[in-house]
C-alpha cells in the first residue's frame, strides 16, 4: 500500500507540475503562434481569436498534465526501485546476529 502511495504522489505532483508550466508558458505560445509571421496583416477576429486562444491554452494544459503525470509515474517507479535496492542491500550486508 505504502508503494502505490507513493507512486499517486508522484503522479499528481508530475500532474500538477505540468499544468503550472503550460500555465506559465503557454499564453507566450499561443500569442505567437496566432501572430504568425506578419503581425501587420492579421484581421481582427477578436472573438474567434480569444475562443481559439482559450481551447488552445486548455488543450496545452490537458497534454501537459498527461506529460507531467507520465513523467511524475515513471519518477515514482524509479524512486521506489532504488529504495528497494537500498533496503535489500543493507539487510543481506548486516552481518548475522550473535548467539
Amino acid at each position: 500500500m505504502k508503494l502505490v502511495r507513493q507512486l499517486l504522489t508522484f503522479f499528481v505532483s508530475g500532474a500538477l507540475a505540468g499544468v503550472l508550466l503550460i500555465s506559465y508558458g503557454g499564453p507566450r505560445f499561443i500569442e505567437w503562434d496566432q501572430r504568425g509571421l506578419d503581425a501587420s496583416r492579421l484581421p481582427c477576429l477578436c472573438a474567434e481569436t480569444a475562443r481559439q486562444g482559450a481551447q488552445l491554452l486548455l488543450s496545452y494544459q490537458m497534454k501537459g498534465m498527461a506529460v507531467g503525470a507520465v513523467g511524475g509515474l515513471l519518477l515514482g517507479i524509479a524512486w521506489a526501485v532504488v529504495r528497494r535496492k537500498k533496503k535489500v542491500d543493507v539487510t543481506e550486508a548486516s552481518p548475522p546476529a550473535a548467539s
